[in-house]
């Protein structure tokens, strides 16, 4: 079974309090049906550095900001 994505607000009350995002995971597991919440804060890895395509560390970035600012003086 593929998995769906729904949002909780189409579920029961009762089953909404369990959940504390919009988004909800159903999948078929071993025989059993699995709802799992869909967190949408981001991933911390993609937050990591100065430029998303991994060019420029915000390291880098600060290492060579203090080289010209040396080369200046």
């Amino acid at each position: 079974m593929e998995s769906i994505i729904i949002d909780r607000e189409i579920l029961p009350e009762p089953i909404i309090s369990y959940f504390h995002t919009k988004k909800i995971k159903i999948f078929e597991e071993n025989g059993n049906i699995i709802f799992s919440p869909i967190d949408n804060k981001p991933n911390l890895d993609e937050l990591v550095g100065m430029f998303p395509d991994g060019k420029l560390s915000s390291e880098n970035f600060i290492k060579q900001k203090l080289i010209e600012k040396e080369l200046e003086n």
